[in-house]
């Protein structure tokens, strides 16, 4: 896959996740039926309580509104047609990231905004790690894949503790 395919499609996947939050009710915002017919995670639900409530508070998530994306929703499904499976899996990876990311930035308090865009990061990692270790053939690409699960998971774990510690101080606004 070339660098503009993965680019147009981390573009694609972004605006997608935007424009069907913005079309579907409050309720509905959490989850997003996935191109490959399941359902995954959208928005601020995957994050820690803390960003969360400091998604909800900034406030930020209805400008986000009257977008429609479903040309694009289309066009991805098309893409993802003539993948294989690890593409299709770092693809997924890769939507499953963007929204919860994007939601995370959209908090106003900065730090907060960082740790909380940061989890998710580290989550698409991890996710991107495991498809390497379904797929891949390298011993040392799999290692690489199981050190990056390691460290990264050791990394969030650090991150909510700070939430824990700093979000309300911080303002998390």
């Amino acid at each position: 896959m070339t660098i503009r395919t993965i680019a147009a499609v981390t573009l694609l996947s972004s605006a997608m996740t935007w424009g069907a939050m913005a079309q579907q009710p409050q309720a509905q915002q959490n989850q997003m039926q996935h191109t490959s017919g399941g359902q995954m995670a959208m928005s601020a639900e995957s994050l820690p309580e803390e960003c969360r409530t400091a998604v909800q508070a900034s406030g930020q998530m209805q400008n986000m509104q009257g977008m429609d994306m479903s040309g694009m929703m289309q066009n991805m499904q098309g893409l993802m047609a003539n993948m294989n499976e690890a593409q299709k899996g770092y693809m997924q990876a890769m939507m499953k990231m963007q929204g919860p990311m994007m939601a995370a930035h959209m908090i106003k308090d900065s730090d907060v905004a960082f740790i909380c865009g940061m989890i998710a990061h580290h989550q698409g990692a991890i996710d991107m790690a495991d498809v390497v270790l379904k797929t891949g053939d390298n011993a040392e690409a799999k290692k690489m894949a199981e050190k990056t699960k390691k460290e990264q998971g050791q990394e969030i774990a650090e991150m909510k503790e700070w939430l824990q510690k700093n979000a309300k101080k911080e303002g998390a606004q």
